[in-house]
């Protein structure tokens, strides 16, 4: 079996050099012997780097049988290997498997013996793209307020409890989120992902919708009338929630520690920049039903966000924080940043 090898090794050589030398050969990157085509890629070698044939043969004692591995390679690339068990042709490999008779030997594939003979069909590593596209990412997380208002700006009027319903103003202490009931919902539309260097460092950027839902635990009510945009209600609510949507462009720096694995690990921070589409509040209680209420509520229009993102294979985390109020601060004392954390479902 290996004089076979060697000699069409030889055979691959010879013909690969007369055809280098024949003037009338146009085609540098194919090689054929009788019917059989061998068409060589050149992406990033030299213009003949695949007309170098190297045969190896490295002979080893292994108890008392010689065994001898060749390998016959065209330029960087190994066309065929034999170790041991194992006939590699280019990403087919052929493997003798020990299972049945003690010995082993390329005699019983070549006389039919497909029985002990495995055939595994390599996949051809998948090329990295300069721009990878990805449609329709879906984030779900958590959210909540940080609350930077001035503690100057809160009213000792409404220090009073909100359960004695009696008129007052709110002030930002008020606006507290049932943490497990505020949520996040991010629907992107696209993201892209550019190279920049050696595809381990990216440009990330696409165009989507973030949405909050912001659940209270008080009887905080909204309207749109001038100086009463928000007060305390005097009926209990069963879900009493604001909700608010931006149309956001995000742009993150992207690192990914091996490009051509799926499964390794990758990072990325950036900023976000969002426009308020709309707001609304939803309440249901026993007195009024379920009521939605359209409005701005005094909110601000844009929103300026850090973004990041962590992940090891499909495992996907990301966060947000805004770097401006939720509240328009030419109209209120309020002085909220909303942010969000979550589970990502995306392809990278």
């Amino acid at each position: 079996m290996k004089k076979i090898i060697i000699i069409l090794g030889i055979l691959i050589a010879t013909n690969a050099i007369a055809q280098n030398d024949s003037a009338s050969s146009k085609k540098a990157d194919t090689i054929k012997i009788g019917s059989m085509v061998i068409v060589g890629d050149k992406m990033g070698q030299a213009e003949n780097a695949h007309h170098i044939v190297n045969i190896t043969i490295d002979s080893k004692r292994k108890h008392k049988n010689r065994r001898e591995d060749v390998k016959i390679n065209i330029g960087n690339d190994t066309l065929i290997s034999v170790i041991e068990d194992t006939v590699k042709v280019g990403r087919i490999r052929i493997i003798n498997k020990s299972e049945g008779e003690d010995n082993k030997n390329w005699e019983s594939l070549l006389n039919g013996d497909f029985k002990k003979t495995k055939i595994i069909v390599e996949k051809a590593p998948k090329k990295l793209q300069n721009i990878s596209t990805n449609w329709w990412i879906f984030d779900l997380g958590f959210a909540n307020l940080v609350d930077n208002t001035p503690q100057s700006m809160y009213n000792p009027a409404s220090s009073l409890p909100y359960q004695s319903m009696l008129p007052s103003t709110p002030n930002s202490s008020n606006l507290k989120l049932n943490n497990a009931k505020s949520s996040n919902v991010n629907i992107w539309i696209v993201q892209q992902k550019a190279n920049l260097y050696q595809h381990n460092w990216n440009l990330k950027y696409g165009i989507g919708f973030e949405m909050y839902n912001f659940r209270f635990e008080q009887p905080i009510s909204f309207r749109n009338t001038p100086g009463n945009y928000v007060f305390f209600d005097n009926v209990n609510f069963s879900k009493n929630k604001l909700f608010v949507e931006y149309l956001t462009v995000p742009i993150q720096l992207n690192y990914q520690s091996n490009p051509d694995n799926h499964k390794s690990f990758y990072a990325s921070v950036g900023l976000s920049a969002g426009y308020l589409l709309q707001s609304h509040t939803k309440q249901i209680s026993a007195e009024r039903g379920k009521r939605k209420v359209n409005g701005n509520f005094d909110l601000n229009n844009t929103k300026l966000a850090t973004i990041g993102e962590l992940g090891i294979g499909s495992l996907r985390l990301y966060g947000s924080y805004s770097l401006t109020n939720l509240f328009d601060k030419n109209l209120t004392s309020f002085d909220m940043a909303p942010f969000a954390i979550g589970v990502r479902f995306s392809k990278f």
